[in-house]
């Protein structure tokens, strides 16, 4: 496993909490590409679950900050995925955009 695969795999995230209150139907937006129910995602106890695990984007250490500043190139995956989503609250469509992204191992089923 090369450090890119590593990197990927410790900032993999399995799921994401729902907003308060959100009630299906929920799409997913990743990398701007919809997600529904069924079709990528699963919607359970408060939470979306997805079939491929996105990625967050790493924190960048001291080391590569101060190496970016010194104009030497950093190399690895630094760039993450994004989540917008949408679903229903009190009957009416609502959306959120760029959710944060935290690693989060799979849930069990």
């Amino acid at each position: 496993m090369s450090e890119i695969d590593d990197i990927r795999t410790a900032h993999e995230v399995w799921w994401v909490p729902l907003p308060d209150g959100a009630e299906s139907p929920v799409v997913a937006y990743v990398n701007g590409a919809a997600r529904s129910e069924g079709e990528g995602i699963i919607v359970r106890d408060g939470a979306i679950e997805f079939d491929e695990p996105l990625h967050a984007r790493p924190k960048m250490g001291i080391g590569r900050s101060i190496m970016l500043l010194l104009g030497i190139g950093v190399y690895g995956d630094l760039k993450g995925d994004t989540l917008d989503l949408s679903f229903h609250r009190d009957g009416r469509l609502e959306s959120r955009a760029e959710i944060g992204l935290s690693p989060a191992p799979r849930r069990p089923r």
